[in-house]
C-alpha cells in the first residue's frame, strides 16, 4: 500500500492545456474512481502518474517521495488497460511470468507469485490454457493478475471494463471491488461509466476539461454535488433542469404554473434572480404531496422494464424535457397529460452560466 499526492500537476501538449493545476491526495488502501465524459482528461492524468507522460509541472509523490523523474519502471506501480494486451502464443502461467522473469525474479518466487495470484482469482484451473481458449473476463483476470504478481504499491486500471460485455461487466466490477477489499491495495480507476464510478469507489474524483470538479464519497457526490456539472453527470438517468425565477418571497417560481420553497436556498440568489432548479428522476411522483411543485408533462415516450418504468416528457412552454422514473409499472402512454411532483427536500438549486454553482 501507499499514499498518493499531485500538487500543481499540469500537462501541455504543445500549446494546447489538457491538465489544469490538479491537486489530490489518495490515501493508503483506498480505491478512487477518476471519472468524467471523453476527453476530460482523466486517462491522460493516469499516464502521468504511472510515468508514460511527463508533467509539464507540478509534483507526484508516492509515499511523500517526488517521482517525476523516476521511470515507470521504477516507480512500483502496475497498470491495468483497456485492451488485455495478452501474448497469444503463451499459456496463462507464462503471460502471468513473464514480467517477472524478465527483470531476473528467482523461479521459486516467480512461482509463488503467479500460484497466489491464480488462486485469488480462480484461475489455477486455467494456467495452461492459451488466451484464445479464455473468455473476455477470464482474459481481464488474466491482465490484472499480471499487475497482482508485481505486488506494486499502487494499482492503475486504465478503463479494463470497456471491452466486455453488459453482464461480464457487472460481475467482472463485482469482482474488482471484492479483490481490493482482499488486497487492502491502493488503486486508482478510470472509467466514463458513472454506475461503475457509484459502485465501486471509496472516493470519486469528477473531473471535467483537465480539472476537478468534486472530490468525495459516492453518496456526498449524489447528495450534495457542488455544481450542475457534477449533479447531471453523478446519477443515473440524468437529474432534470428546469428554469426557475426567485421571487420575493424566496420561493421558486417556473414560467408555468406553481411555486416551491427549496430548504437551504443561498442568500447569493438574489430575489429575481434566474436560477435552476434540479430534481432527479428516481424522486419525482405522480401523486400530490403537500408543499410538492406540481410538473404538468406531455408524455413523449414510455420505457416499461417491469421492475421500473421510465416515462420521458416535455414541460409547457420552453422549460424542456424531464424524465420521471416510477416504481413498478404505470398506465400511461405517448400523448398523454400527468402531472409529476417535486418535493421541497428533493431539490437543489443551481446558479446559471458556465459555473453553475450549487445554491443549497
Amino acid at each position: 500500500m501507499a499514499s498518493l499526492q499531485l500538487k500543481q500537476l499540469v500537462k501541455d501538449f504543445e500549446t494546447v492545456r489538457v491538465i489544469h493545476g490538479v491537486d489530490l491526495q489518495v490515501d493508503n488502501g483506498e480505491f478512487v474512481v477518476f471519472v468524467g465524459p471523453s476527453g476530460c482528461g482523466k486517462s491522460t492524468l493516469l499516464r502521468i502518474i504511472c510515468g508514460l507522460e511527463d508533467a509539464s509541472s507540478g509534483d507526484i509523490l508516492i509515499d511523500g517521495a517526488r517521482v517525476n523523474d523516476l521511470r515507470a519502471a521504477d516507480r512500483e506501480l502496475a497498470m491495468v488497460f483497456q485492451s488485455y494486451a495478452l501474448y497469444p502464443h503463451m499459456t496463462v502461467w507464462q503471460n502471468m511470468a513473464f514480467g517477472l522473469e524478465n527483470i531476473g525474479t528467482p523461479k521459486g518466487e516467480v512461482a509463488r507469485r503467479v500460484n497466489d495470484a491464480a488462486v485469488l482469482l480462480r484461475l489455477d484451473a486455467l494456467l495452461q490454457r492459451k488466451p484464445t481458449q479464455l473468455s473476455g473476463g477470464q482474459r481481464q483476470r488474466v491482465a490484472i493478475g499480471r499487475s497482482i504478481v508485481r505486488e506494486p504499491k499502487i494499482f492503475l486500471f486504465d478503463e479494463p471494463l470497456s471491452n466486455l460485455d453488459a453482464e461480464l461487466r457487472v460481475s467482472m466490477r463485482g469482482e474488482i471491488a471484492a479483490l481490493h477489499r482482499r488486497l487492502k491495495a491502493t488503486s486508482i480507476y478510470v472509467t466514463h461509466d458513472q454506475v461503475e464510478a457509484m459502485t465501486m469507489a471509496d472516493k470519486i474524483v469528477v473531473l471535467r476539461a483537465g480539472r476537478i470538479e468534486q472530490v468525495g464519497a459516492p453518496l456526498a457526490l449524489y447528495n450534495k454535488p457542488a455544481n450542475r456539472f457534477v449533479a447531471g453527470f453523478i446519477g443515473s438517468p440524468q437529474m432534470n433542469f428546469i428554469p426557475v425565477s426567485v421571487g420575493a418571497d424566496r420561493r421558486l417560481w417556473p414560467a408555468f404554473g406553481d411555486s416551491i420553497a427549496v430548504p437551504g436556498l443561498s442568500p447569493a440568489a438574489p430575489n429575481g434572480a434566474a436560477v435552476v432548479l434540479g430534481v432527479r428522476p428516481e424522486h419525482l411522483q405522480l401523486a400530490a404531496t403537500p408543499g410538492a411543485l406540481p410538473l404538468p408533462l406531455t408524455v413523449a415516450q414510455v420505457e416499461q422494464l417491469g421492475g421500473q418504468s421510465m416515462i420521458y416528457g416535455t414541460l409547457p412552454g420552453d422549460a424542456g424535457r424531464i424524465t420521471v422514473q416510477c416504481a413498478g409499472q404505470v398506465n400511461a402512454r405517448v400523448g398523454d397529460t400527468l402531472t409529476a411532483y417535486a418535493s421541497p427536500e428533493s431539490c437543489h438549486v443551481f446558479e446559471t452560466g458556465e459555473s453553475g454553482r450549487a445554491l443549497t
